[in-house]
């Protein structure tokens, strides 16, 4: 199995240190990894370059003259920068120094002077280990999101049984009565009986109406997903969802592209319901590509009114005996296929419901061993 890495390039590393030579030689070494670098000389010049660009962790000399590394990690855990990986760099072997580094915040200590493999060895053991992280905050957000959305819907299925319990009664309540009327009275005449039959005629088919009604509502997934729409720039929402999902590229080393020539699609949306949809098919792109291997989204006209997507991978790709049982056509032209159960392992039935529920269509094509790509085609509205 091939061991899972961090990918440098998407990682910024912070040197604090008073001592010059010692931030030069420590950015040789992580430049050297291919690591981004940022480095200052003092704690308080620490705490202004931690506003203006975060790092992705913290290289931190204990012993500086005006701000001691103890005092920056003791500033940095009462700031919303709390969650930034420190580790602690000192020439001192002293058990105190050791332990008032981490109640300072540490989640490493390496001794003066360090062993160059041993100390990129655990700076990548912490970024993996930020990154996870991340990815499981990401994955607990989105469970309460649809905790939420679940007890939404719930609460609009009461609603309409409450509403069927009203609006079904009634025409069947006034078919029995009507239907008893004409089996038990024999001195109705011949044009009250018509009458009679006229009105359970008009009740059945206003009862027929609205069952039909309700199940194609509930076929096309309408009836209980309302959207929330926005004036929103496409292009910015699909960049978030890139950015997102950048951390679990990296763990990979896949280059995660995005693709564009107009820099502003502004299209009435529901943001988050859309912002799902790329987040699925960005995390199943992520997971079926080997590592070093390419995940892209590149966006186009399709027509003046149309604006059409594609999430490419250099995946395993679908087997062509498998893809009946996508939810999701391998035609862009098709007719309703039956709900596979691959489809909804991988999320797909979430994701087609939310473009349908935007006027929009959604298939792929796809070759083993080669990769696959998902089409989504939206209406631009404006």
């Amino acid at each position: 199995m091939q061991q899972v890495e961090v990918n440098p390039l998407d990682f910024l590393i912070l040197v604090v240190d008073d001592f010059k030579p010692n931030v030069v030689l420590l950015t040789h070494v992580l430049e050297s990894e291919g690591f981004r670098v940022s480095k200052c000389y003092d704690g308080d010049e620490a705490l202004e370059k931690i506003k203006e660009e975060v790092p992705d962790l913290i290289l931190l000399d204990i012993n500086m003259p005006v701000m001691s590394g103890i005092e920056v990690g003791e500033s940095l855990r009462r700031s919303e920068f709390e969650d930034i990986p420190i580790i602690f760099l000192s020439g001192s072997n002293d058990s105190i120094d050791k332990v008032k580094a981490f109640e300072a915040g540490a989640v490493d200590f390496v001794n003066k002077p360090f062993d160059k493999d041993e100390l990129l060895m655990r700076l990548r053991n912490h970024l993996m280990i930020k990154v996870l992280r991340q990815e499981s905050e990401e994955q607990v957000q989105i469970l309460k999101e649809r905790e939420i959305e679940l007890s939404e819907v719930n609460q609009k299925k009461h609603k309409l049984m409450r509403m069927l319990s009203h609006d079904i009664k009634n025409p069947v309540s006034g078919i029995m009565g009507l239907v008893s009327i004409l089996l038990e009275d024999d001195s109705l005449d011949e044009g009250e009986k018509e009458e009679m039959l006229e009105l359970i005629q008009q009740s059945t088919e206003k009862l027929l109406n609205l069952v039909k009604d309700l199940l194609d509502k509930e076929v096309v997934g309408s009836e209980f997903e309302s959207l929330s729409k926005e004036s929103t720039n496409l292009v910015e929402l699909i960049e978030e969802v890139v950015k997102n999902n950048k951390s679990k590229a990296a763990l990979k080393k896949i280059l995660l592209t995005i693709d564009y020539v107009e820099d502003k699609f502004l299209m009435e949306l529901d943001s988050k319901k859309i912002k799902r949809v790329f987040n699925t098919l960005l995390s199943n792109a992520i997971k079926f590509t080997l590592s070093e291997g390419t995940v892209r989204i590149k966006l186009e006209r399709s027509s003046s009114e149309t604006i059409l997507i594609k999430v490419m991978d250099t995946g395993i790709g679908i087997p062509n005996a498998m893809l009946p049982n996508f939810l999701i056509s391998s035609q862009k032209e098709h007719t309703e296929n039956p709900r596979g159960i691959l489809g909804i392992g991988l999320g797909l039935e979430e994701v087609q419901s939310h473009i349908e529920a935007h006027d929009g269509s959604i298939w792929l094509e796809s070759k083993e061993n080669v990769g696959t790509t998902f089409f989504i085609e939206l209406p631009l509205g404006n």
